[in-house]
């Protein structure tokens, strides 16, 4: 899959792929658990069009079949809207933690996020950030 794709260039197949793969990172996850309702939010964003869906970017994927997890769509929905910083890349390593991603998974993105700051800098310079203090933040 090409990466900055909109859901809707993505083919039926991928949609499909995208969508069980995700919806199976849940599968151990209580049903009221709060990444369950970060996930829905994201995803429908998503699949109306919202963001692009880039991945996880400069990193390697969790998933062999797909890009899309659940971590990098939420990361990658926070983006979007302009929300970068420190607090939402812990929201991510909290839900990695949580869906049990690999302890290689999550140094490699924690060392790639020491350079938040350079997305920081590039959102002020679009004029489009908005800080990192949400009140919905997910956290373990």
């Amino acid at each position: 899959m090409r990466k900055n794709k909109l859901y809707s260039e993505l083919t039926e197949l991928e949609k499909q792929v995208a969508d069980s793969y995700m919806k199976s990172e849940l599968k151990n996850l209580d049903f009221k658990h709060p990444i369950r309702l970060l996930f829905h939010y994201a995803w429908e964003d998503y699949k109306a069009d919202k963001f692009t869906f880039d991945g996880a970017t400069f990193s390697k994927k969790w998933h062999t079949a797909t890009s899309f997890e659940i971590a990098a769509l939420v990361h990658d929905w926070r983006n979007s809207m302009g929300f970068v910083g420190y607090a939402v890349d812990r929201e991510m390593f909290d839900v990695m933690i949580t869906l049990n991603y690999g302890l290689p998974y999550i140094i490699q993105r924690y060392i790639l996020t020491r350079f938040t700051f350079l997305n920081i800098i590039r959102h002020r310079i679009k004029g489009t950030f908005k800080g990192s203090k949400l009140t919905n933040l997910y956290k373990l």
